[in-house]
């Protein structure tokens, strides 16, 4: 790729967000109940902002992220690499992912979407030596004319480099430092940013807080990868071969995309989950503004005729002492001296209104109502019915997010092996007790990769858990092993481990609580010391509580 091809690519992608920034901005706002910035500093008027945008995003994360991340490694059809090690490497590593992960969606939920970047990172340990982060959409270069991420020309990350680490990698050129620039300081019209080091001169500061703009471009049909910055325009500050490979020896970056909604005509165009609702969030925020400035001028105010209440008794009446008697030399009717100001009652289409946009929210949330915490007078059968389609929504974010979590394993590995090969020593993995040397053949394979984190809603959990209890006589009766059905009861109503290694205790002394053989018929009288259903549901109500 030349040079002025990436210069035109970088003015493309600033063009496209520039004129997107202002939305960005609103969802943000939205998200972080910072709806009214503009109008926080306008003395006269009341801003209420309401919590719907961070709610209906965190429903979904809820739901979303029940456990860690985890992958199950198949091999594949070619029976290249090692499933086990590479599962072990796999799950370590994304272990430590989660809060990146959760920070990627987030923002695919509130942006059109994000990415996940796997980093270099200063270690002596290998497994230590990437890292995640989550990137915003728009810090990543993509070819949004490619049909799928996997079938794109060229993929690109944008960041900021400090000027000593910048000198430290591409050598002492001849930089032209700058301020570090934040997507959304020239969108925001409140606040002062000026405070931070990096906002200031930069010859005003120390060199570790001056930066330069990078552009790290992966050329996928010259198989290049190449770093150029603005600072130092006439040439790229480097350029290699992509050091990233697939098992059939194909370039890849090491950028997951993490994608909720797309256009379906371009896929790598990303559709903001937060643009659904924002227009009701809009005016719900409103008419609770409205509402609470009507509120605030149904003060008590009186009408007082002029000159017939002295100063005197005019302050005994304004300090509102209980009880107090005061005495008004007139003669005219009391009526006639003070009554109240007549308030304008707050018209109940207001109200009404406030009702057609909330329900207009919910159906554009997708979300059953019992999720959102109301209460409702539905049917056991509409309660299900609700949980279906919730659970259907949900289910179809999960899927996509269980193809990020599969694509940043698989990544996770090609990035690896570039760091295993250049070490001196044997690394090692701890598998069923016993350890195993891995090598680059190991972890680089055509494997099948499975997202094992079933996220599923709390209502769709406490569905399995019943059917576990209610199916506990016919495992019994099909001759299951009682510790393995204990095993699954512990991991599935999460109970406490003791009872495992109690149970393991039981079986080492002999005892009438041991497991009996796979397929010997359970008789009542060696189930006497094993629990039984109803045991094992008064278990579940005690780890419930």
């Amino acid at each position: 790729m030349k040079l002025e091809d990436v210069k035109a690519l970088l003015a493309q992608h600033d063009g496209y967000w520039e004129t997107r920034k202002q939305e960005m901005l609103r969802y943000k706002s939205a998200y972080e109940m910072d709806f009214w910035q503009e109008g926080v500093n306008d003395p006269t008027q009341i801003r209420i902002q309401t919590n719907d945008g961070y709610g209906y995003i965190e429903s979904f994360q809820a739901s979303l992220f029940a456990k860690n991340p985890a992958v199950v490694v198949k091999p594949g059809i070619r029976g290249l690499g090692n499933p086990s090690i590479s599962q072990a490497i796999c799950n370590h590593y994304l272990l430590k992912s989660r809060n990146q992960i959760e920070a990627a969606s987030r923002m695919a939920l509130i942006y059109p979407n994000s990415f996940v970047k796997l980093c270099p990172n200063k270690s002596d340990d290998v497994y230590e030596k990437v890292i995640p982060v989550a990137l915003p959409p728009w810090e990543v270069i993509v070819d949004r004319d490619a049909p799928r991420w996997s079938l794109q020309r060229y993929c690109a990350h944008i960041y900021w480099m400090p000027l000593p680490d910048a000198k430290e990698r591409f050598g002492d050129l001849d930089y032209s430092s700058e301020s570090r620039e934040s997507f959304f300081d020239d969108a925001i019209t409140s606040g002062n940013y000026t405070d931070r080091p990096g906002e200031q001169s930069p010859g005003d500061v120390s060199s570790r807080f001056q930066y330069i703009k990078v552009v790290e471009m992966y050329d996928f049909m010259d198989d290049k990868v190449q770093w150029w910055s603005p600072s130092v325009a006439t040439r790229f500050l480097d350029e290699d071969t992509v050091p990233f490979r697939a098992y059939d020896d194909t370039p890849q970056a090491p950028i997951a995309p993490f994608y909720y909604n797309y256009m379906p005509d371009t896929p790598l165009i990303g559709y903001s989950s937060m643009k659904r609702i924002y227009d009701q969030l809009y005016e719900m925020n409103v008419i609770r503004s409205f509402q609470a400035n009507a509120v605030r001028k149904s003060s008590r105010q009186w009408l007082v005729k002029k000159g017939e209440i002295d100063a005197e008794s005019m302050g005994q009446i304004t300090s509102g002492i209980d009880g107090l008697f005061v005495e008004v030399d007139t003669e005219e009717s009391l009526d006639t001296l003070i009554r109240p100001v007549p308030l304008q009652q707050l018209s109940l289409e207001v109200t009404r209104y406030f009702q057609e946009v909330s329900k207009d929210k919910d159906k554009g949330s997708v979300t059953a109502p019992f999720m959102r915490g109301e209460a409702t007078r539905a049917t056991a059968t509409e309660i299900a019915a609700l949980a279906a389609y919730s659970s259907s929504e949900v289910g179809r974010l999960a899927r996509e997010r269980d193809g990020v979590i599969e694509y940043l394993a698989k990544t996770y590995l090609s990035v690896l092996s570039v760091f295993l090969a250049e070490e001196d020593e044997a690394q090692l993995v701890v598998l069923d007790g016993e350890a195993q040397v891995v090598g680059v053949d190991d972890i680089i394979g055509d494997f099948q990769v499975w997202a094992s984190d079933t996220a599923s809603t709390p209502m769709s959990e406490a569905v399995h858990q019943q059917r576990l209890l209610a199916n506990v006589p016919v495992l019994q009766a099909l001759g299951v092993p009682p510790q393995l059905i204990l095993r699954e009861m512990v991991r599935s109503l999460k109970l406490p481990e003791d009872f495992l290694v109690q149970a393991e205790q039981m079986m080492a002394q002999n005892v009438p609580g041991q497991s009996p053989q796979p397929g010997t018929p359970v008789t009542s009288a060696d189930m006497a010391g094993e629990p039984s259903a109803a045991m094992m549901r008064q278990m579940m109500r005690e780890g419930e509580a």
